[in-house]
Order: C-alpha cells, then sequence, then structure tokens
C-alpha cells in the first residue's frame, strides 16, 4: 500500500498513534510509547526504526529515546503525509 501522492508506503495505524503519541514534543522510551499505543514494546521498536529510516522520527539518545521530527508532525496532520 502506498501513498498515492508521494510513492511512499502509507503510514500503519500503529505508525500514525505514535507519531500523535509523539506530536507535542515529547521525547519517550519505546517501552513507554507501546503502552500509551497499545501494542506491544518489541512491535513499537521495529516501527520505531522504521519511521525513523523514514524522517519521520528521531533517536534522540544512545538508549533509543524517540521523539517526532516535524515530517513525522505533518504526516498526521490531515492532507499533510510529508512528500
Amino acid at each position: 500500500m502506498s501513498d498515492a501522492r508521494s510513492g511512499s508506503p502509507a503510514l500503519r495505524p500503529v505508525d500514525a498513534a505514535i507519531l500523535d503519541f509523539l506530536a507535542d514534543g515529547r521525547v519517550e522510551y519505546a517501552a513507554i510509547i507501546a503502552n500509551r499505543v497499545g501494542a506491544h514494546t518489541p512491535y513499537v521498536e521495529r516501527r520505531c526504526a522504521v519511521l525513523a529510516d523514514r524522517g519521520l522520527v528521531e533517536p534522540v539518545t544512545g538508549e533509543v529515546v524517540f521523539r517526532a521530527t516535524d515530517a513525522g508532525k505533518r504526516a498526521v496532520t490531515p492532507g499533510g503525509f510529508p512528500e
């Protein structure tokens, strides 16, 4: 499945939940994100790695703490999927 506007793979529901949770600028561990979005920690860790590869979140420290990038915040704004 791809986003027609960009040719990029569409966000999975958990991706959008992760980005929504981080969109206010918070910095969190994958385990906390997983708890808040209702997913298993290893799955959230994998999805955060994918989102980081796509430039939508970024690791903040060597301890694998993530935050949403500006592109990630736009991705969960209606009509704002990054190009």
